[in-house]
């Protein structure tokens, strides 16, 4: 598939190829990168499975 986005540098047409899909809920959040120390904005798309709480 050809990605259709730009929340994120060179995605946008850029390929992919889907592996698996499930149905879940999914969010779009805000964080500070422990990477990077900036904050993202947005970032789609994270799985009830990929958060945890707050330590």
């Amino acid at each position: 598939m050809t990605l259709n986005t730009d929340h994120m540098e060179g995605m946008d047409g850029a390929s992919a190829v889907i592996d698996s899909a499930e149905e879940t809920t999914v969010h779009m959040v805000d964080f500070i990168s422990t990477y990077l120390g900036e904050e993202v904005k947005n970032h789609k798309w994270v799985t009830e499975g990929e958060l945890s709480p707050v330590e």
